[in-house]
């Protein structure tokens, strides 16, 4: 009797166990799915609709409220992208057709019933595809990652923003072989800008003017994974921890930025600025504050190449930089220091009328782009051959070799320990008055040695003919007047003036 009720004892005690069991197994499976619908709340069904000026309907927002995807304000209308919505400092941190330009107030963002999710403009007739998926899209989601994510009816991802960066890297977003983050024009301006950071098959993190060759040549930054070819990442973890390491995992972390395991409440991001600067910023999410640089490359303001433009050249001042026009350049845009210059003249090319001189501007590099170079040359050889060339607008001099170079000249910057001198061709502005008074102008000049107040120029062309009724000076006329006078230049002017009067006045006679 006593063996039975044990065999019982012992059943309804399985029972109870395996009962416990399933009970957790439901509970977990509850918890597991109430957390997934949390983190789909937010899902977007085709149907839905967005557009600029409505207060309810112009984002579609991520669980949390950090992020949206939805119409901000750029230039005279609105583009398309994510942006930090939670906090006061609105940020964004991607753009859909970045280089499109802005949409007026009647445009409309529409998951459209086939899965397709597109911009329209009644207004500018247009119709663009904001994400090219492969596939139908059955729904779309704005994940508290940043990453806005199109899904098909099996529910797999198809699309997703984060395989698509402009110029900034989000937490938990990777920067793979091949990929580019592409500054913008500016901080109001979100179209393409003028440098590019470049995850290289090599393993090397490179950063690159825009349009130029992936060389060293053209390259102003790198960090390398060693040994990792087509095979490395860039990774940004939520800690701020930056990082290179491999797609597979099998080799070390290479760290740019460790990270602060000690600090909550801070959200990050990485981007490539409109100034060539890759900066890590961070940003306290317990306080109403803007965003901090935590780490940054390269130190060297004017190392990223072509900051200020064409026919400009970059100088370091006080953690920033400046940019100066060549000699006979101006600002092409006044309230835009990095616009470039432009000549502030016109030059009419290898004509008689034309007197050229040369102006120096030391310890300046420039891209190697030439028409031609002379090698044992000399400072004066140089400016003579450039003047003598038509197509020469400019000469760099370094180390007795001359490099002829047309215009414009591109990625100048001032450097104290290169002994480089750029020549810059120039009209001299004077020889443009009056014909008489130039023709005077261009024979006096020819009779004087140069003297250290002009520039250290030289002149292309010959001396205009002299006029009929201009006599040649007699050098003999006040001949005595020079152990008086000396070898003064202003005296030497006044003489051949009274020289040039008395001329005409005999010939009056």
């Amino acid at each position: 009797m006593s063996g039975k009720r044990t065999l019982l004892n012992l059943i309804i005690h399985c029972l109870l166990q395996a009962m416990a069991f399933i009970f957790l197994l439901v509970l977990s499976a509850l918890i597991f799915t109430a957390e997934a619908q949390q983190g789909q709340s937010n899902i977007v069904k085709p149907g839905s609709l967005l557009t600029p000026t409505s207060t309810t309907n112009s984002s579609w927002l991520s669980p949390s409220g950090l992020y949206a995807l939805g119409f901000y304000k750029q230039g005279n209308g609105y583009a398309v992208g994510i942006f930090i919505e939670g906090i006061s400092q609105k940020t964004v941190v991607w753009t859909a057709n970045r280089d499109d330009p802005p949409v007026p107030a009647d445009a409309i963002l529409n998951f459209t019933s086939d899965g397709q999710l597109v911009l329209q403009s009644a207004q500018q007739g247009t119709k663009t595809s904001i994400a090219n998926s492969p596939g139908v899209a059955t729904s779309a989601s704005m994940l508290d990652s940043g990453n806005f994510v199109l899904y098909n009816s099996d529910n797999s991802t198809i699309w997703q923003s984060f395989d698509q960066p402009t110029d900034t890297l989000l937490p938990s977003q990777h920067l793979l072989v091949q990929k580019v983050l592409s500054s913008s024009v500016s901080d109001s301006n979100h179209s393409t800008g003028r440098f590019l950071l470049l995850m290289q098959q090599d393993g090397y993190l490179a950063m690159y003017p825009v349009g130029t060759p992936y060389t060293i040549e053209y390259g102003y930054w790198n960090y390398v994974t060693p040994g990792q070819e087509n095979n490395a990442k860039l990774n940004l973890d939520d800690n701020g921890h930056l990082y290179l390491d491999s797609i597979n995992g099998k080799a070390g972390i290479v760290d740019l930025n460790l990270g602060d395991n000690s600090t909550r409440g801070l959200l990050y991001l990485l981007r490539i600025d409109a100034d060539g600067i890759l900066r890590l910023y961070s940003h306290n999410m317990d306080q109403n504050g803007t965003w901090s640089v935590t780490w940054s490359q390269p130190d060297d303001k004017c190392a990223p190449k072509g900051l200020c433009g064409l026919n400009a050249y970059c100088v370091n001042t006080n953690q920033n930089f400046g940019c100066n026009c060549l000699p006979g350049f101006a600002l092409i845009n006044q309230s835009e220091i990095s616009s470039g210059c432009e000549r502030n003249f016109t030059a009419e090319s290898c004509k008689a009328s034309m007197t050229y001189i040369m102006e120096a501007v030391n310890n300046t590099v420039w891209e190697d782009k030439n028409i031609s170079v002379l090698s044992s040359s000399t400072q004066e050889a140089c400016k003579a051959a450039c003047l003598q060339d038509c197509n020469c607008d400019a000469a760099q001099f370094k180390q007795g070799e001359c490099k002829k170079q047309s215009l414009p000249l591109r990625f100048g910057r001032l450097l104290e320990s290169d002994p480089n001198i750029a020549f810059i061709k120039m009209v001299r502005p004077s020889l443009n008055a009056h014909n008489s008074a130039s023709k005077l102008e261009v024979t006096l000049i020819l009779l004087e040695k140069p003297t250290t107040q002009l520039p250290d120029s030289s002149l292309i062309t010959p001396p205009p003919p002299a006029s009929p009724g201009l006599p040649k000076e007699d050098p003999s006329v006040f001949s005595f007047l020079q152990p008086l006078l000396g070898l003064s230049h202003l005296i030497s002017f006044v003489v051949k003036l009274l020289a040039f009067f008395q001329s005409a006045a005999h010939q009056k006679k």
